[in-house]
């Protein structure tokens, strides 16, 4: 297990992300910009992302019925700053090395990887974890570009198929489809309904 490190540090992922698209970060700082002091917003603080998008809606007042529009344009907005997120930390899923990445952080010892995207996924596929989840584990952990700091987070995998789906229904932390395709992301998604 000792050799992971130097695996993260071989994985060039700079070159998959898109230019175009904002992080979770940048996204939450420009309209704490926008917003002045009522909006506060300090990454090392507000770990779960979901919950600081509430917060976020409910302060620019997007929760308001005449604001209908612009909170569908602002979830969007949200929804490609995850993806740009997870784009930036594992890539877009077209290199072997992203999938790897992954299955690192649940876990898997370097001679245990797949060598195929397919065989990835289907390993991927054993494990029912929530996006929103994921991310903040990684936020809270401090898992940089590098992955310099490696965990197991498996831990954060449901029993099942039916737990996951009850508990991000539940909880309200479900993440689109269509705006998954063609990302990493899609290894992470199921039907919820």
């Amino acid at each position: 297990m000792e050799n992971l490190g130097a695996n993260f540090e071989r994985m060039s992922i700079g070159s998959e992300t898109r230019n175009d698209a904002v992080d979770v970060d940048t996204y939450f700082r420009q309209h704490a910009d926008r917003l002045g002091n009522r909006f506060h917003y300090d990454p090392t603080v507000d770990l779960d992302i979901k919950k600081t998008f509430r917060r976020l809606m409910r302060t620019a007042g997007w929760n308001l019925p005449r604001n209908v529009r612009v909170l569908e344009e602002e979830k969007e907005k949200f929804f490609e700053a995850i993806a740009q997120e997870f784009t930036k930390k594992f890539g877009r899923g077209d290199q072997l090395s992203s999938w790897h990445r992954l299955l690192l952080l649940l876990g898997y010892g370097e001679q245990e990887l797949p060598h195929s995207i397919t065989k990835c996924k289907k390993e991927l596929a054993r494990f029912w974890i929530n996006i929103y989840d994921f991310l903040r584990e990684l936020r809270r952990l401090g898992l940089d570009l590098n992955g310099a700091a490696l965990v197991n987070l498996s831990y954060l995998s449901k029993s099942s198929l039916q737990e996951l789906r009850e508990y991000s229904k539940s909880r309200k932390l479900l993440y689109p489809l269509d705006l998954a395709r063609g990302t990493i992301l899609t290894g992470f998604l199921v039907h919820m309904f």
